[in-house]
């Protein structure tokens, strides 16, 4: 009788790449949820709830996060009405400074509320992290929103 001899085969870089964001799609199916545990109303450009609702903001924010908050998070991410940017902006492109009590690598996000009105923050998992309450869009300037020295 022969013996074969046989080698277990590692699985490739791709195959543990595949598995790994497999396995983060299905563990994060969780509905969006919101947070309001870092918010910070201190800086300059950054508004409290009682601005927005004294700009008829604050009721329509709560309405839009009604709206996501139905289905798992990264479904919902289009890159129009809500972007993911990852890094926190370069000083150039915004009118915030990063907070020191959210980590350097935290995977910043931002949520259109109405017109330029935004809600700014970072996700982990399925949860939004809501940092600034932004109704002049200074988190992130865009063409623009920035000044015309910047365009």
């Amino acid at each position: 009788m022969a013996s074969t001899f046989r080698k277990d085969k590692q699985p490739s870089i791709i195959s543990q790449t595949l598995a790994n964001k497999k396995s983060i799609l299905t563990t994060d199916t969780d509905n969006f949820k919101v947070s309001f545990q870092y918010l910070d109303p201190s800086q300059r450009f950054g508004s409290t709830y009682r601005d927005w609702q004294r700009d008829g903001l604050l009721s329509k924010a709560l309405e839009v996060l009604q709206g996501y908050c139905c289905s798992p998070l990264l479904s919902q991410v289009d890159g129009d009405k809500f972007t993911i940017y990852g890094d926190f902006p370069p000083p150039a492109k915004t009118k915030f400074n990063p907070p020191a009590n959210i980590p350097d690598d935290a995977n910043w996000a931002r949520i259109h509320v109405t017109g330029v009105a935004i809600l700014a923050g970072h996700i982990l998992r399925d949860t939004f992290y809501i940092v600034f309450l932004d109704k002049t869009h200074s988190f992130y300037l865009t063409k623009r929103a920035r000044p015309k020295k910047d365009q």
